[in-house]
């Protein structure tokens, strides 16, 4: 690598919001660039006009940004190869396939689609016949006269194998034989992907080209065009898959997402970035939070897995509660702004003291807010739950809470005659203390005790510590809430 500029792109197409799969190559991309102080590209592959979704290119941006993947040339920022978006390149694929037919690596097509639909009506996998492959030139001059509609297809070799390394698969071959003459610029003057691609990466001095191992069968008519200009291809590395959990191709039934989804669900860029790097490449134990400049040290383009790679959302949601429980609770915070209310936000001291007591229990930042919503909103208490928690009679229970109240009431009074002030007094440790020595007399275990207490304050069964919870809440609604239950 001591020899070559690095230079990575990642080249989407605007026909919807990229998956997965697409933006972890991206990541990938990103990675080798600035491991090599090189770099990263995107450029936007818009020649298929009828599959174009509009504000895919805006979601393409937003998910680069989201997770962090700053680009050094794209369409946005220009750079010294533009323009960044092929529809605006048309030129220079018209230049070259004109190249290709004066040196004899291209032709004229001009079979009808009704001939060519009647070749895959008889044999669905039936590559192109080359028909008009070997026109005379004075056959093909009185077709263009006449005004025909062509194509220009590649004319690649009919025999032999193209040989090449591959970065990810290592030697590969494929013979010629199973390789079609691909068109290269369609009637309306458009290029396919085949050939815009080989230009831009040849144009935009591209080193290193990452796809998926799809493309692996289109590498011979690719490395035909690179040779046939005089231009030396670029570094190839084709990735595995994504498999769902049943090693079937990755759906939305495996959780599949894409990028902005898995935002808006609450997952962090950090850990998205963390789940796709571990997607066919491995460090340790898989289970290292990793920020992106230690993930560009650690990367190796060379030690990409040749296997597919399982795509398992609980490894995200792992790594997403994991990042969740090491960034600061301001951090959070302001990471929330999305998924809570403006009163709550209005509530900030209040908010960072329930992510204290929450964020270790949290996947993902959505479930902040229904696990938080009762120390911001007086919830539903039921005498039926907190009785079904405290397995006494209602008597019995109501009785244990007015002798909670009444120990809760007390304590101001019993701290500061043991010289506590009474501001430091309502405090988790002596919340417990007290309220443990009330409990011994009461006829309730701790549990029963407490867990009816914690109904009582949140009308549910799971929360965080019950005295860290009352803490928060404060003295007068604590009591307030108690006192509600049985009143």
């Amino acid at each position: 690598m001591a020899d070559t500029h690095v230079r990575t792109r990642n080249a989407p197409s605007p026909t919807g919001t990229p998956h997965i799969g697409n933006t972890r190559t991206a990541l990938y991309d990103y990675l080798i660039a600035k491991k090599y102080g090189g770099e990263f590209l995107l450029r936007i592959e818009d020649t298929d006009a009828k599959r174009f979704v509009e504000g895919s290119i805006e979601k393409i941006y937003a998910i680069h940004e989201f997770l962090g993947l700053t680009r050094d040339e794209d369409p946005l920022i220009g750079g010294p190869y533009g323009p960044y978006i092929q529809s605006e390149r048309l030129k220079y694929y018209q230049e070259y396939a004109q190249l290709l037919l004066d040196m004899g690596a291209a032709y004229y097509c001009f079979c009808s689609e009704e001939r060519l639909k009647k070749l895959h009506e008889d044999n669905q996998f039936a590559k192109y016949d080359r028909h008009c492959r070997h026109l005379t030139k004075g056959e093909v001059q009185d077709q263009l006269d006449s005004g025909a509609p062509y194509v220009i297809r590649t004319k690649l070799p009919e025999t032999g194998f193209t040989v090449w390394h591959d970065l990810v698969q290592g030697k590969l071959s494929l013979p010629n034989t199973e390789c079609d003459d691909k068109v290269l610029i369609k009637t309306n003057g458009v290029p396919t992907y085949h050939l815009a691609v080989v230009v831009d990466d040849h144009l935009m001095k591209v080193s290193h080209v990452l796809r998926g191992v799809e493309w692996m069968a289109s590498t011979p008519i690719h490395l035909f065009l690179y040779e046939s200009l005089g231009w030396k291809p670029p570094i190839l590395a084709h990735v595995p898959l994504l498999l769902g959990t049943d090693r079937s191709k990755l759906a939305k039934r495996h959780g599949a997402k894409n990028v902005l989804q898995f935002a808006e669900e609450g997952y962090l860029p950090e850990a998205i970035n963390n789940f796709l790097f571990y997607l066919g490449f491995s460090y340790k134990d898989n289970s290292e939070l990793l920020t992106l400049s230690q993930m560009a040290e650690i990367f190796d383009e060379t030690k990409i897995q040749r296997q597919n790679a399982i795509f398992d959302v609980k490894r995200l949601d792992y790594l997403n509660g994991q990042w969740i429980k090491r960034l600061s609770s301001e951090d959070l915070l302001s990471r929330l702004k999305t998924f809570i209310s403006a009163d709550w936000l209005a509530q900030k001291e209040k908010v960072i003291q329930v992510l204290n007591l929450t964020k270790e229990r949290m996947l993902t930042l959505a479930e902040f807010a229904p696990a938080a919503d009762y120390f911001f909103n007086i919830p539903i208490l039921s005498q039926e739950l907190v009785l079904a928690q405290s397995n006494h009679t209602q008597e019995e229970t109501k009785a244990w809470f007015d002798t909670a109240i009444t120990v809760i009431n007390k304590m101001t009074v019993i701290l500061a005659n043991a010289g506590i002030h009474p501001e430091n007094s309502f405090t988790s440790e002596n919340l417990h203390t007290e309220l443990a020595k009330a409990q011994v007399d009461s006829g309730f275990t701790p549990k029963e005790a407490f867990m009816s207490l914690r109904v009582g304050i949140s009308g549910r069964t799971v929360t965080p510590p019950l005295f860290d919870c009352m803490v928060i809440l404060g003295k007068d609604e604590t009591l307030k809430r108690l006192s509600s239950v049985f009143p």
